[in-house]
């Protein structure tokens, strides 16, 4: 039942975007991300297990925005897709964020509904939450580079003071249609 929920959401989400498409195809955004991990931890009930990584790799990810603006926010909504290259994973977002000089300061949200594919291929629902905060320097209107950190919650496994958490730096290409 609840997939039936979801798979409602998301048409109704696209019939919304599509409906407006002359609007929104203005203010559509791809970022186009490497990321770098450099702390993963566990937050569970009274125990926090974390530490900083000893070794490097790469975590590509886009991130497909429809963005509206508001003065000196932007929100919206969209997809993000986690890539390890033989296994991706892409979830619906929402989406707001904010010039501040030089930097950008992005807020995500998603999860609920999971497209799986490379090894492992499915559509799954789920009631995981993935919120994401990042503060980027532009080196130009097309890349910059910054930090951030990404919680998962998963409430139907464990409560909301137990969840997953990731520091990463990373490199970003933007782009928007001119």
């Amino acid at each position: 039942m609840a997939r039936k929920k979801w798979l409602v959401l998301l048409v109704v989400f696209t019939v919304l975007l599509l409906g407006s498409a002359a609007r929104l195809a203005a203010e559509f955004k791809i970022d186009i991300g490497v990321n770098v991990p450099y702390y993963i931890g566990v937050r569970a009930e009274d125990d926090d297990i974390g530490d900083t990584l000893d070794w490097v790799f790469l975590v590509p990810d886009v991130k497909f925005n429809w963005l509206h603006d508001l003065g000196p926010v932007r929100l919206g909504g969209g997809a993000r897709l986690w890539t390890f290259i033989i296994q991706s994973m892409v979830y619906p977002i929402l989406t707001a964020e904010a010039d501040v000089g030089p930097f950008t300061f992005n807020t995500n949200v998603g999860g609920g509904l999971f497209l799986f594919f490379g090894l492992y291929n499915s559509i799954d629902t789920a009631g995981v939450v993935i919120p994401e905060l990042t503060v980027a320097y532009r080196f130009s209107d097309r890349f910059s580079v910054g930090t951030g950190g990404l919680l998962v919650f998963a409430p139907e496994v464990a409560d909301l003071s137990s969840f997953g958490y990731v520091g990463t730096v990373f490199a970003r290409f933007t782009i928007r249609p001119d």
